[in-house]
């Protein structure tokens, strides 16, 4: 089905709307009507040239038969469930702790990630704050008895923690609003001051993401604010994630590296290519705003190189972590630091689980720092992630999608990725 979706846009539409859908449908005829609806070819389809797949007609005739229905719509269930597996590491700290041990005893870091953005009340927002407070006690116990392990416990500026939360702060409050900017930020740093100094005191590693770029500014505001504080100014295991794909990527790192020379002590900047181009590219042109965002891929691959030669050039005030599966951009960053004769353990390569295993055991090898971006959660609350996740596995421009499913050439993903405008296509 997801080779399937590759090929046809239509069919890649259907599939992503049903595996939206099903975690909220409870009865097999709910289950076996949006199964039916969504393997059938959508109605606003009126590409009348491009007959609609086979194996999707055949399915749906299948779903009218007595008996064949249930076992469609109980396979159906099973499979998103697995895929949910592929991406999700556990439903709790209780069944992913065994994995994540074993990650580290393979040379293999790990950030945690509880599924679950955007909440709608303040029971909702509250409960998450629990999550987080209990996830950050009880893993930075837990790590004091671990083996450090080399070299992803290890940095040239000093010890990393073995333990490393990712936080997504539209989870931690229901009236989050850049339009409300300093009401939003008085709640969210009365939250998170807490956190972060339960956060110092276990020596667990707190990191930022990033989400929507309606929030950005109000996300960095919050975290230069917190980080300059006086109780946590000292503190380095901090970091905030840098968006490529934003054009206005580099200008806001360049901001990062004067908060730096103003702190005085470093922190870390997870640089990722972006995941949330679908929703900016749609609601941009559903408001006829300018993108904030590049509309080709080249180009966003183009400026992650340029941010990461400055994040690079800034060590050791800032250290970085290569968030990418992209072989080329990865490749860069080796070249790079090696070319600025960095230490092999001044920075760490990220990558997300269930995805490129055989770059991250490469990696491995060659002694570079990895860490794993590690999920946790409910399929419910995890489903926006589920969907980023089926999309860039999905789209042509994926690297993952060239090297593994479509077999192009070393040569060819490694070229250099030139920006549209010195092609003189912007």
């Amino acid at each position: 089905m997801i080779e399937l979706a590759t090929s046809d846009p239509r069919v890649k539409t259907q599939l992503f709307r049903f595996v939206d859908v099903l975690p909220v449908l409870g009865s097999f005829e709910q289950k076996k009507a949006h199964l039916l609806e969504y393997v059938s070819r959508p109605q606003e389809d009126d590409s009348h040239d491009a007959a609609w797949p086979w194996s999707l007609r055949a399915l749906s005739r299948l779903l009218k038969l007595k008996g064949a229905d249930r076992l469609l719509v109980r396979l159906s269930d099973f499979q998103v469930k697995q895929m949910g597996k592929n991406f999700i590491l556990g439903e709790n700290l209780e069944n992913a702790l065994p994995k994540l041990l074993k990650k580290r005893a393979q040379k293999i870091g790990f950030t945690l990630d509880i599924l679950g953005e955007g909440v709608f009340s303040e029971e909702e927002a509250a409960k998450y704050l629990d999550r987080y407070t209990n996830l950050i006690q009880e893993l930075g116990k837990k790590s004091k008895n671990w083996i450090r392990i080399s070299p992803i416990d290890d940095s040239p500026i000093g010890p990393v923690p073995p333990v490393n939360i990712s936080i997504k702060v539209s989870a931690l409050d229901c009236r989050m609003d850049p339009l409300a900017f300093e009401d939003s930020l008085t709640r969210l740093e009365k939250r998170l001051e807490p956190l972060l100094a339960i956060a110092v005191r276990n020596n667990v590693f707190i990191n930022f993401d990033m989400e929507q770029f309606a929030m950005k500014d109000l996300t960095r505001e919050l975290f230069k604010r917190l980080i300059l504080k006086p109780e946590f100014r000292n503190y380095r295991h901090v970091g905030i994630v840098v968006q490529a794909y934003l054009r206005s990527a580099r200008s806001d790192i360049e901001n990062w590296i004067d908060v730096a020379h103003k702190r005085g002590t470093p922190f870390t900047i997870r640089l990722v290519k972006g995941a949330y181009w679908d929703y900016e590219t749609i609601i941009s042109a559903q408001n006829g705003w300018e993108a904030p965002v590049f509309l080709k891929k080249s180009d966003s691959d183009s400026n992650f190189e340029a941010c990461t030669r400055i994040l690079l050039e800034a060590f050791p005030e800032i250290e970085i972590a290569v968030g990418s599966h992209n072989l080329r951009s990865i490749a860069y960053a080796l070249a790079y630091a090696e070319a600025l004769q960095l230490p092999t353990n001044s920075f760490e390569v990220q990558m997300l689980y269930g995805m490129a295993d055989p770059f991250k055991e490469g990696l491995v090898k060659k002694g570079i720092r990895i860490r794993e971006y590690d999920p946790i959660g409910e399929m419910l609350p995890g489903l926006s992630y589920l969907v980023r996740r089926l999309l860039e596995n999905t789209s042509n421009d994926s690297f993952l999608k060239q090297s593994f499913m479509d077999n192009t050439g070393i040569h060819e993903l490694l070229k250099n990725p030139s920006p549209s405008w010195q092609r003189g296509e912007e």
